[in-house]
């Protein structure tokens, strides 16, 4: 289940390295429209707690970025505790930190929030291996 963008090899789970992979890639979201991430399996990393969103938005909407968490890989949900990656961002370039509770799969999703115009967004995930 685990997108292309984030396979593996023996080294990196073992070291410890940090794991990158495109989850958006110049993906238009209309005025209030939404993108969802492939589903990432997080047991693949042995993943440590520590995540990274580098993100790129073009156009004059305004983007909110949310992650969502399954133990099953069928169902997803935000955790009630969970909090944005970030929101209320706008045209540029920019990189979030965020921790999100213990769980076998993660999706990001992005909204533009604003309502009234489009952005295109690229958004590059690291995953500490």
């Amino acid at each position: 289940m685990a997108i292309a963008a984030f396979g593996t090899v023996t080294e990196d789970v073992i070291s410890g390295n940090v794991i990158t992979g495109t989850i958006f890639d110049a993906e238009v979201l209309a005025a209030s429209g939404t993108a969802t991430s492939s589903a990432i399996d997080l047991n693949q990393f042995k993943a440590r707690g520590y995540f990274g969103l580098q993100y790129t938005i073009a156009g004059s909407g305004t983007v909110k970025f949310e992650y969502q968490l399954s133990n099953n890989g069928v169902t997803f949900v935000e955790p009630a505790a969970a909090v944005d990656i970030g929101s209320s961002l706008t045209a540029g370039n920019g990189y979030l930190s965020f921790a999100p509770a213990c769980a076998r799969y993660i999706q990001i999703v992005a909204t533009e929030t604003g309502g009234a115009n489009g952005v295109t967004i690229t958004g590059v995930l690291a995953v500490q291996a």
